[in-house]
């Protein structure tokens, strides 16, 4: 007996089930989760990125704001971005209440050189996270 034959007797005898086919909403919602995980995951790899570049910058964010990209993080970091001085002043206006650190010890975290193409990458990361959460809010 070949395979097609047996699995056809199989069949008849009602041995084997149907396959699943999910109906259209599930289906959606599967597409939908996906995209949602594959944006999450492009958000976390730019996020890394920036990450990475401060490190090479020997800017220390890291070490007194637990999320860099926090409200304050950002403000810190558009400081780079539009190359404005890195005082006291600047710095303070830019720390929101919750934040524990004092505005000295984020001066010398920020005490890092970006060049011109840091900046610009710095930029373009920072807007496509801000992309990519709107996307799946």
């Amino acid at each position: 007996m070949k395979d097609a034959e047996w699995i056809a007797q199989l069949g008849r005898c009602g041995l084997i089930e149907q396959s699943y086919i999910p109906n259209p909403e599930v289906m959606q919602l599967r597409l939908l989760t996906g995209r949602l995980r594959s944006y999450k995951q492009r958000q976390t790899q730019i996020k890394n990125k920036i990450h990475n570049l401060l490190q090479r910058t020997n800017i220390k964010l890291t070490s007194y704001l637990s999320i860099i990209f926090s409200k304050t993080g950002q403000s810190l970091l558009m400081l780079f971005i539009n190359g404005e001085l890195i005082d006291y002043d600047n710095v303070t206006a830019c720390i929101h209440k919750h934040v524990k650190a004092s505005p000295k010890n984020l001066m010398e975290a920020m005490n890092g050189k970006l060049s011109l193409e840091d900046r610009f990458l710095l930029d373009q990361s920072l807007e496509r996270i801000s992309i990519l959460s709107k996307t799946h809010e």
